[in-house]
């Protein structure tokens, strides 16, 4: 089972890419969050991976955040839904926001997907939102306000890791928020985590 390969991209196209890892050709589906951020052809990259293996072949789905690769799986996991239009309802919004759409069932939100009808976006908020919505006010829901003056990843991470220490999400938010005041727009995330811990 292949779950993350490292080499020189060869090809880059919106929805695939053909990795060199020590001479083998490996093609893999994209997203095209995913190929907005991929280096240049010749560049050295990593890509996480998704290998999914059927009777008639198999096929790799390739992300550059763990968080796409998640939601991707989870899309999986819903009756209809394959590997190529998960991909492409992921193309049509970031981890963060889908999950959002799905934790408030923003039906409408997810029709304006690509790919996404009335009846699949009722089956994925019917299927996920039992395993969003149990998470709560979660480090996945959309960060609004907070994603002014700052990178929506750095401000997610940041309350990420806050979560994982023990903080409640209300507080984690309320702690970023607090520090990203005090520390002016675009911290790194070591500095923002620094700060909300610190509270100075």
């Amino acid at each position: 089972m292949i779950v993350r390969l490292a080499g020189r991209l060869l090809e880059k196209q919106p929805s695939k890419v053909v990795l060199d890892v020590h001479g083998v050709g490996y093609q893999a589906w994209i997203t095209l969050n995913a190929f907005e951020r991929l280096p240049e052809p010749g560049d050295e990259v990593t890509l996480l991976i998704y290998h999914q293996m059927r009777e008639d072949g198999q096929e790799l789905f390739g992300f550059l955040e763990r968080e796409e690769r998640e939601v991707f799986t989870s899309l999986l996991s819903i009756s209809g839904i394959g590997g190529k239009t998960a991909i492409t309802i992921l193309s049509g919004a970031r981890p963060e926001e889908f999950r959002r759409r799905v934790q408030t069932g923003d039906e409408e939100a997810l029709t304006a997907i690509k790919g996404v009808g009335p009846k699949m976006a009722r089956r994925i908020i019917t299927e996920l939102q039992d395993r969003y919505g149990a998470l709560g006010e979660s480090a996945w829901e959309s960060l609004g306000p907070l994603s002014e003056g700052a990178a929506a990843d750095t401000v997610g991470q940041a309350i990420r890791s806050l979560v994982t220490l023990g903080y409640k999400y209300p507080d984690a938010r309320r702690t970023v928020q607090a520090a990203l005041k005090r520390t002016g727009a675009q911290p790194g995330l070591e500095d923002l985590i620094r700060a909300a811990l610190s509270g100075g």
